[in-house]
């Protein structure tokens, strides 16, 4: 007959503690929203989002109140800007970033415009299938360059972010002297 000492019952007690602890990484959901973001570039980048743009914005990431102090301007696809701001932006050195279903027919009326054409020497662009439901555009040297996004369904907030770090980080790449 077993007795029952203290050693046995601070065994039971921790077997049942550490097998509750355990249990919990099960639990937990595989929602894109519930992880942890780091981001290389995103979070050292003023950011400017306009009216009209549904993403919530982490606490780590710098956002303005004002245009003229962005480095980063994410508007939704179906802006409301045309050419010439897009043009005097990108000149400005800011990036560009189109969000939503019209991203594309926006991005491709700015490129087909001529003053985009007067400004930079970009002979072309590009229309793809399926349509990008992101499209971040920089200037590098005297051409414009596209990071174009797409998902299967409609994109997290954090799949929306870490494109756009992604899309940050080549452009420094490219735009950063060697």
């Amino acid at each position: 007959m077993r007795h029952c000492t203290r050693r046995n019952a601070l065994r039971v007690t921790g077997i049942a503690l550490f097998s509750s602890f355990a249990g919990c990484s099960a639990l937990s959901t595989n929602s894109a929203d519930s992880e942890d973001l780091s981001f290389e570039r995103l979070g050292v980048t003023a950011v400017y989002v306009t009216d009209g743009v549904e993403l919530s914005m982490p606490a780590e990431v710098q956002t303005v109140d004002n245009i003229h102090n962005a480095d980063l301007l994410i508007l939704p696809g179906d802006t409301d800007a045309d050419a010439q701001k897009a043009v005097k932006w990108l000149v400005d050195d800011r990036v560009i970033a189109l969000l939503g279903d019209s991203s594309e027919p926006t991005w491709l009326s700015w490129a087909r415009s001529d003053t985009f054409g007067d400004a930079f020497q970009n002979r072309g662009y590009g229309d793809g299938e399926p349509d990008p439901s992101l499209i971040v555009a920089a200037k590098i040297g005297q051409y414009v360059e596209t990071y174009r996004h797409t998902w299967g369904d409609d994109p997290s907030d954090n799949d929306v972010l870490r494109a756009l770090d992604e899309s940050l980080v080549t452009i420094e790449k490219k735009t950063s002297p060697e």
